[in-house]
């Protein structure tokens, strides 16, 4: 029965998205210290899928964007955090410095209270979240202090999208911190599901997917 059942995952998961694309979102897991890969759980396969038919249009603005984008990996890569995290400005604002949500802001979508906390002046006319290098400093700092709480850069995602005291809640409810038994919980917030699975999804596609002539040539 089990091997039935990973037949059937691997099946599913090489139909939605090919082999190389596959074996790209697994490169991507490992970065986020992820112990499982897409073929160890049909909720994450599914989340996935859900959400592949968005990643053309945030790949267009990607395109758009690259030369904005550069100083910034620079900066993660001198921070030491993967270049995963370098993509959720796509995932959140359509990587626009000036986009604001509710009680978000900027191409990170901090929120007001994240913002102050890591530095970030939030006034009218001086608003730090609108700054692409201030802000982008202030994330990082963020980000570097969610994983130092949680262990692993993928739950440092996690709480970036939920908020800490969420995660928690969901770590201790589940007593386990696994992507495959965190993302079944009922509880797990779609907008999370969206940001991390939209996220996942182009960190694969720009940072590790390989062209149809490097597959040919692993074969």
């Amino acid at each position: 029965m089990k091997i039935r059942l990973a037949i059937t995952i691997l099946f599913s998961a090489l139909c939605a998205f090919g082999r190389s694309d596959v074996e790209s979102i697994d490169l991507s897991l490992q970065s986020l210290e992820s112990n499982e890969s897409i073929l160890d759980t049909a909720v994450l396969d599914t989340t996935l899928d859900h959400y592949r038919g968005t990643i053309a249009s945030l790949y267009k603005r990607y395109q758009a964007t690259q030369n904005d984008l550069k100083p910034i990996e620079a900066k993660f890569s001198e921070a030491g955090i993967p270049l995963f995290f370098t993509m959720i400005p796509y995932s959140e604002s359509k990587f626009n410095p000036h986009a604001k949500g509710y009680n978000t802001a900027g191409l990170w979508q901090f929120s007001k209270q994240s913002a102050k906390n890591f530095g970030l002046s939030v006034k009218k006319g001086n608003d730090g979240r609108l700054d692409i290098n201030r802000s982008t400093d202030a994330v990082i700092r963020y980000i570097r202090s969610l994983k130092k709480e949680f262990g692993t850069w993928y739950l440092a995602d996690f709480a970036y999208a939920m908020g800490e005291g969420n995660l928690k809640e969901l770590i201790e409810k589940n007593k386990s911190k696994k992507i495959s038994v965190l993302l079944k919980d009922p509880h797990f917030p779609s907008g999370t599901k969206a940001h991390f699975a939209k996220t996942l999804l182009m960190d694969a596609k720009i940072h590790y997917s390989k062209t149809d002539e490097e597959v040919n040539k692993d074969e």
